[in-house]
């Protein structure tokens, strides 16, 4: 999972999205599960890294909404990758089902969680918008280091649980999952790198945002049991520590501990204090954006009719 040098060969997107790995229901032998079925803990993690593939759209969505959607090479290719991660999704819940498991009892959240997490799911992309616009393009930069810093997180991930649980044929549709997952790799490290490299306020800007996330994407609203299961399983310490040091590694983020912070607060219980606070903040960004805009004086007595051109109030509208 070292990373990879900038090639001068670039990465082309177009050949990216023609070659897009679709489903893999027809190389799954369903019929090796029942013959010999997955242990349930495996089960139960694989229902988890479903949902972690499947949070793409949601993180997408706030993405597209900022200045990043102006830059047509990373839009091109984040489409791609959420394609792709939706079929390895679909993956992975044919072979839960397979196994009598309901994947949805992971989502098993509070009523309080439920709430706060659907008031952030309609809120964020606004509060993002905003906050986003308001950078401007460094903020692509961003974007792509918390796509990496994912696809390192679910490479290594998938990577353990093939050693863990060494079923022939789950080890081969993990095989192919991490072959598409290089793919990925070999767009976003390079991209991060020189998007980092070129801007000191965009390393500032990575060096802020990246702690605050729930990692691995998705975390966040599955239930904390099963996040705590994750690090458990699948990223000890030592494991935290490599991708780390592959954080560190990135132009200005040699000060982070992503991983190993997320896994203590997932492990110690601590993650459900994190979304409180992170509730707030989304929830004061909310209540002083609308205090601004109901104090914004208008001028009533304009006599400039000239239509407002919509593509220039958008602001550019996650990663």
């Amino acid at each position: 999972m070292a990373i990879e040098d900038r090639s001068p060969d670039r990465f082309s997107v177009r050949e990216f999205a023609r070659t897009a790995v679709g489903s893999h229901r027809s190389e799954i032998d369903l019929a090796a599960f029942a013959e010999h079925p997955l242990d349930p803990g495996t089960v139960r993690l694989l229902a988890y890294l479903r949902e972690l593939e499947r949070s793409t759209m949601t993180y997408l969505r706030n993405v597209l909404v900022t200045p990043t959607h102006k830059d047509a090479r990373v839009t091109a290719f984040l489409t791609t990758w959420a394609f792709e991660k939706y079929w390895i999704a679909d993956a992975f819940e044919v072979i839960v089902k397979a196994h009598g498991y309901d994947p949805t009892g992971i989502q098993d959240l509070s009523r309080f969680r439920t709430i706060a997490l659907e008031i952030a799911e309609r809120a964020t992309p606004i509060v993002e918008s905003f906050r986003a616009n308001s950078i401007g393009p460094d903020i692509v930069g961003v974007h792509l280091a918390s796509v990496t810093v994912d696809e390192w997180i679910t490479e290594a991930a998938y990577t353990r649980l093939a050693q863990l649980d060494p079923h022939p044929e789950l080890v081969s549709l993990l095989e192919r999952v991490l072959e598409v997952k290089k793919r990925h790799r070999s767009f976003v490290e390079p991209e991060t790198i020189g998007r980092l490299a070129d801007s000191p306020r965009a390393q500032g800007l990575a060096r802020r945002s990246l702690p605050k996330t729930s990692w691995p994407i998705g975390a966040a609203s599955l239930a904390k049991s099963e996040t705590a299961d994750f690090y458990a399983s699948l990223l000890d310490g030592r494991l935290a520590e490599t991708i780390d040091a592959q954080v560190r590694a990135l132009p200005g983020l040699a000060s982070l501990h992503l991983v190993r912070d997320a896994r203590g607060s997932a492990l110690n219980g601590t993650s459900g204090t994190r979304a409180r606070a992170w509730g707030r903040r989304v929830g004061r960004a909310v209540a002083g954006l609308t205090h601004r805009l109901a104090a914004s004086p208008r001028d009533t007595n304009s006599r400039d009719t000239t239509p407002t051109n919509p593509h220039d109030t958008k602001g550019g509208t996650n990663g």
